[in-house]
């Protein structure tokens, strides 16, 4: 093989992990914010469970000043109804008492709702809670591998870039262009060449191409995909073992 070729196969290689690095590295800093939504996710759910508990609170609070206020009221109507000196003036302070009571229990049951409703919010709370120490603990092991992954990676990529600096500068200059070439507009700039075939476009190859790329001589190129061609010669079996004599 053409000397050039075994070390643009490496640099191929190595192309292709650092392009991988650098895709692992910036797509760890969307990871950690994901990570850090799932955990503002679960923050919210605890606040949300603790202010469901406090709005009830103040309004069970509302609800029994409400019904202070109309024991006072039927109270003042019933020492009113003492003095009147009229059924008519009476029947109206008895109508107000009705009013007041009928306001009591109207308050009464809305209390009963939240005290019926606290259970559930409590429990709400309770499992929020666990939730967030869950996730929390999940989330600080989460972010941890994501910093020793982006340190590995970083370390790897400048090794992976002094490696290919090497490379590069014992390749023929000429060479390189075509690789940096169709690295660029391909993806990939070298194929195998096997069986008269490019095995990345998978055209045919003239059969004076494929010779010359078997032989090893010189650098070409697919005619089809522009890629620099190269040739794997096929591992021979083992010689069968002797027949064992009878």
């Amino acid at each position: 093989m053409h000397p050039d070729l075994e070390k643009l196969i490496r640099l191929q290689q190595v192309d292709s992990e650092l392009a991988r690095l650098r895709a692992e590295i910036a797509a760890l800093p969307k990871r950690v914010a994901a990570i850090e939504a799932k955990l503002a996710d679960a923050k919210s759910r605890v606040e949300a469970a603790k202010n469901a508990i406090k709005t009830d609170e103040l309004n069970r609070r509302k609800y029994e000043g409400e019904i202070q206020t109309q024991q006072q009221k039927i109270s003042k109507y019933r020492d009113q109804s003492l003095a009147v000196k009229t059924n008519e003036e009476y029947r109206a302070l008895m109508k107000e008492v009705e009013f007041a009571e009928a306001a009591i229990r109207k308050s009464e049951d809305q209390i009963l709702e939240t005290m019926v409703d606290a259970d559930s919010r409590q429990a709400d709370l309770k499992q929020a809670e666990t939730d967030l120490k869950d996730d929390t603990a999940e989330i600080d092991k989460e972010k941890e591998h994501a910093r020793s992954v982006t340190a590995e990676d970083e370390k790897k990529l400048a090794e992976d870039n002094a490696e290919r600096d090497t490379i590069r500068s014992g390749v023929d200059p000429d060479i390189l262009r075509i690789y940096d070439r169709v690295l660029k507009l391909r993806g990939s700039a070298l194929a195998e060449a096997r069986n008269h075939m490019c095995m990345a476009c998978r055209v045919m190859l003239r059969p004076q191409v494929y010779q010359d790329i078997t032989n090893g001589a010189k650098v070409m190129t697919c005619d089809s995909c522009q890629r620099i061609l190269y040739y794997v010669a096929p591992v021979e079996e083992p010689a069968a073992s002797a027949e064992r004599t009878a």
